[in-house]
């Protein structure tokens, strides 16, 4: 049995296909330009200004191996600004970890950074949420042993200091095995929208 192809009404030469290939990477070069562009021209008209951002990017390894395919949950490291404890609350700076447990923060453009400062390392695993929907819920599979700030800030090794030009090299082990759960702390992040 013969299956039945499609024919295009015209062909393409090995030129003329690598013209339309620089073409469109030309164009993408470009959109990216008018992006940031107006993103430059929205904080003008508003009056804000861009702020400078430092890159923070690393790993976190769980009892010493990567978190893997953990299905629906996903590895989140959180930076708390304990300076500003309601502007962390609302919209805390976050970044999902891959399965090899590789985590980079992101403000303006892909892996970009935060804002310089003085920061909480806040670390939970948390369910993603379901279709249509938004962020990440309980419970915490590392039974809410590093989400609280309030915890975390007394704890040398989760103090961050960033500072330009950043780091991308940030090393996190946490210690879950024979851990029981807790109850969240009251500063504790659970979810995140």
């Amino acid at each position: 049995m013969r299956i039945p192809t499609r024919r295009l009404p015209f062909r393409w030469s090995f030129f003329e296909g690598g013209l339309i290939l620089l073409a469109l990477s030309v164009a993408g070069c470009t959109r990216t330009q008018s992006a940031d562009q107006a993103l430059a021209k929205a904080y003008e008209a508003t009056g804000g200004k861009r702020e400078d951002v430092a890159k923070v990017a690393g790993t976190v390894t769980i009892d010493g191996q990567p978190p893997g395919d953990t299905g629906p949950m996903r590895t989140i490291v959180i930076l708390y600004d304990p300076q500003k404890p309601d502007a962390s609350r609302k919209a805390p700076l976050y970044a999902v970890c891959d399965e090899e447990g590789h985590f980079e923060f992101t403000t303006y453009g892909r892996g970009d950074g935060v804002p310089p400062g003085s920061y909480v390392a806040l670390f939970a695993q948390l369910r993603m949420s379901s279709w249509g929907e938004m962020g990440y819920n309980p419970p915490d599979a590392f039974k809410n042993e590093y989400n609280d700030p309030d915890k975390n800030e007394k704890m040398p090794e989760f103090k961050v200091d960033i500072a330009l030009p950043g780091k991308t090299d940030y090393q996190f082990d946490l210690k879950i095995a024979g851990k029981e759960a807790a109850s969240p702390g009251p500063h504790a992040v659970t979810k995140l929208k």
